[in-house]
């Protein structure tokens, strides 16, 4: 292979290269979101320490939902700095509520097959602030959530979870719930 041509194919790959990797950096940052679970506050759904991938919210185009699995800024950054990542339960301007185990959303109880054990405690009633919205982990039991710091704001959502890729690749699947 004469010389002029070995530089030239040496080229091409690294621009290749380095393309991949402009266009990787830009895919993290502005459309796709990884993240990791910490705790066993979703088992059930998304075991602690699995990693978990999904879109950025500019990138999708439909409003949050209850049964959305996100990515949230921590509520708790000095605790906890990483983002969390939790379900969401009621929606802006909806009354949430718990008795005996069940979950209520203005007054009509919330159908859950995605939870394993009942709710132990009660709480509520408590209003959603306009713009934010109330998150729950699945291990209800064993979660750190909207019951602790109140519900997060909407511009605190980095993302909604549809796949799982760590330790087997797996969809997420955001619940749609029949009564919404």
């Amino acid at each position: 292979m004469k010389k002029g041509k070995l530089i030239k194919e040496i080229a091409i790959l690294c621009l290749w290269i380095g393309l991949g990797a402009v266009l990787s950096v830009l895919l993290n940052n502005f459309v796709l979101i990884n993240a990791q679970v910490l705790t066993g506050s979703m088992e059930g759904t998304i075991m602690a320490e699995n990693r978990v991938f999904g879109l950025r919210s500019g990138f999708i185009f439909q409003e949050h939902r209850r049964g959305d699995i996100v990515v949230f800024e921590s509520p708790l950054p000095k605790e906890f700095p990483q983002p969390f990542v939790k379900r969401i339960i009621a929606l802006p301007g909806e009354e949430i509520a718990a008795k005996n185990g069940i979950v209520y959303i203005d007054g009509v109880a919330l159908v859950e097959t995605y939870v394993t054990e009942a709710l132990r405690g009660d709480f509520g009633p408590k209003i959603v602030p306009e713009g934010h919205f109330f998150v729950m982990g699945d291990n209800r039991n064993f979660s750190r959530d909207s019951r602790e710091w109140g519900a997060i704001c909407s511009d605190s959502i980095i993302g909604r979870i549809f796949l799982g890729f760590s330790p087997m690749p797996a969809f997420i699947g955001n619940y749609v719930y029949a009564n919404q």
